[in-house]
């Protein structure tokens, strides 16, 4: 009987390289910089966020929409993209 393996059938070995890939952009400029960014839009990041876990995206919705349609916003969103793709995760 073949085992299966959960989070996609990554081994533990990819999800703790993962968990370290996500860790380091969160922790990076480019992701202070855009949380700085939403902050200055007036937006309630964390608790958008919670909301978005619980089943309601509208609000985070809203303001990554705010945020891509500013210039920094969008710069930042793409070089955080680049990284995670540099990174496998993407």
């Amino acid at each position: 009987m073949e085992q299966t393996q959960g989070s996609g059938g990554m081994n533990p070995e990819e999800l703790l390289k993962n968990r370290r890939a996500i860790a380091d952009l969160a922790g990076s400029e480019d992701a202070r910089q855009l949380m700085e960014l939403l902050r200055r839009q007036g937006g309630q990041v964390r608790q958008a966020a919670q909301q978005a876990a619980q089943g309601s995206p509208e609000q985070f919705m809203e303001l990554m929409d705010r945020l891509m349609k500013s210039q920094e916003g969008a710069r930042l969103v793409e070089r955080i993209g680049d990284q995670a793709k540099k990174a496998g995760l993407g």
